[in-house]
């Protein structure tokens, strides 16, 4: 927004560049691969408590831990760009699906959940209604306002102006939200239903530990 209504000062675009949400390798692209990463390492956490336990839904905790880390690491390396070709050759999107990767993620999303409908409903009901909240918000952004987007991109060209920067804006804030009541729904769960979690650090050669 410093672009559009601010005057002229020193560093403003390296400023702008630096904590540009649709850009890539920045502050929100750190920010937003730390939280991912996070919310990895918990549900992994969970996943082992889980195993140990040798309860039935282990594997759905497993799993999406492993989903949480592949989003992690997409977050730094936009692999689902990477689709916009192969889908163009194949499907020729206009419109609200302009920018074609969200077919197939689309897709990937609406198996995801329905495998996720019966590990969903034996969670507790606080816990039900943070991941159901969370999910809302981070599929909202991330398709959602990506589908908005790019409607605005095939109806006034790719030149990014204000309509595009505020629905690009409210795309990573509803995914960033997201991931916050999901690291959020995480942590209640693992401290009132698994009585918390440690992680201790040991350093080779050194009488060092860090939990």
């Amino acid at each position: 927004m410093t672009l559009y209504f601010l005057p002229d000062y020193p560093s403003r675009d390296f400023l702008a560049n630096g904590f540009n949400v649709d850009y890539e390798r920045n502050i929100p692209t750190l920010y937003s691969f730390l939280a991912l990463l996070f919310s990895s390492l918990l549900l992994g956490a969970i996943a082992h408590a889980k195993n140990l336990d040798s309860c039935r839904y282990k594997h759905h905790w497993t799993i999406l831990s492993f989903i949480f880390l592949y989003l992690s690491l997409d977050e730094v390396s936009q692999w689902h760009e990477k689709l916009a070709n192969p889908m163009r050759s194949l499907v020729n999107t206009t419109g609200f699906l302009y920018f074609n990767w969200v077919v197939p993620m689309g897709f990937l999303v609406a198996i995801f959940l329905l495998s996720y409908s019966k590990f969903l409903f034996h969670l507790p009901v606080a816990t039900k209604k943070l991941f159901v909240a969370a999910t809302a918000l981070y599929i909202g952004g991330a398709i959602g306002m990506e589908m908005l987007a790019g409607y605005i991109v095939y109806t006034t060209g790719p030149e990014r102006n204000l309509s595009y920067v505020i629905v690009t804006t409210l795309e990573e804030f509803l995914e960033m939200l997201g991931i916050v009541v999901f690291i959020h729904a995480l942590i209640s769960y693992i401290k009132t239903y698994l009585g918390g979690v440690s992680w201790n650090i040991y350093i080779p050669g050194k009488n060092t530990e860090v939990t």
